[in-house]
């Protein structure tokens, strides 16, 4: 069962029953692609379809490094003391997602330029312990999802190998918390 696609896909689903379709699924940093028959469509309680379990199934990476979504208040500056003192931007952002190379902050402004470089504090529990992490990260990307609110890229320059073990140890517990293996 899969929820239904959304309308501006410009399809009539009455005339979808009993038609074979190729199906991409995201999931985890990964796409699932697959061909399927659709056997039943049913609009009621959700609209969502029955589909016939596929054959084979294409597995593949779109992206090198796990990525876990999270809600983790950041503390963010400029490096430049000039373009922080020019600059009034808010110290505490939310962290929205995490990995190897990078997070993910949403702030209530645009936080600066792309290429802009920053210093970010991240406290990551990990085996019960508290651990601060401040590093320095380069902003990749922003833009506004919705009045007031703007998702921000950010990479991370050059990890120590203890914030690196760091990072991975917190990417991975959170991994298995999603999944239901290990209790927060």
């Amino acid at each position: 069962m899969v929820s239904a696609p959304k309308r501006s896909s410009g399809y009539s689903a009455a005339n979808l029953e009993g038609v074979n379709i190729k199906v991409h699924i995201m999931l985890e940093g990964r796409i699932c692609t697959f061909m399927s028959r659709v056997v039943k469509i049913l609009p009621q309680p959700l609209s969502y379809w029955h589909l016939s379990y596929p054959k084979v199934i294409d597995i593949s990476n779109i992206r090198k490094n796990t990525r876990v979504e999270l809600r983790l208040p950041v503390s963010i500056e400029y490096q430049d003391p000039e373009l922080a003192m020019d600059h009034d931007i808010p110290n505490i952002v939310f962290c929205t997602d995490i990995s190897m190379k990078g997070v993910g902050v949403e702030a209530p402004s645009a936080l600066g330029k792309i290429g802009a470089e920053f210093f970010i504090t991240l406290r990551l529990k990990v085996a019960g312990v508290d651990q601060m992490l401040l590093t320095s990260v380069i902003l990749k990307s922003c833009k506004m999802t919705e009045p007031g609110v703007y998702a921000h890229g950010f990479q991370f320059q050059e990890l120590e190998d203890e914030s690196k073990v760091l990072i991975a140890a917190y990417v991975y517990k959170e991994i298995l918390i999603k999944l239901g293996y290990i209790d927060e």
